[in-house]
């Protein structure tokens, strides 16, 4: 008596590229969500320090090596890659008074801005990030 045995085909799939599937990586700058205007405090720099400001060498809390960050035009990008193998990028608001920028970082969107902190200025972002300028 010869026994049928039936297969059901599986598909396998690592947890790594199953989450690499379903994970969505921003790649340009998104302008949407809350208006910045209603996130950059009073007191914050205005958009002429901020935009002469922003280039140069940030610590970022708990990181060794500082990020540079360049300026074109309005636009910000980081020279390296630190989060997500992406750099960070960074468009700057040109309708409000303050310095204000629109920002994707390791995939995903945010906004900042900037203030001064005991003469040096921070770079603060809506996650609750804050960068010191070097």
């Amino acid at each position: 008596n010869t026994q049928l045995r039936r297969s059901t085909p599986t598909l396998e799939l690592s947890a790594t590229s199953a989450m690499a599937e379903a994970d969505i990586k921003l790649t340009a700058v998104t302008k949407d969500g809350t208006a910045l205007g209603k996130l950059i405090p009073a007191g914050s720099l205005s958009k002429e320090e901020g935009v002469q400001g922003i280039a140069g060498n940030w610590q970022i809390p708990g990181v060794t090596e500082p990020i540079e960050l360049t300026i074109s035009g309005m636009s910000v990008v980081s020279v390296q890659k630190p989060f997500g193998h992406q750099p960070i990028m960074g468009e700057i608001e040109e309708s409000e008074q303050l310095f204000g920028m629109h920002v994707t970082m390791g995939g995903f969107p945010m906004k900042a801005w900037m203030t001064q902190d005991g003469g040096k200025k921070v770079l603060a972002f809506s996650n609750g990030g804050r960068w010191s300028r070097q």
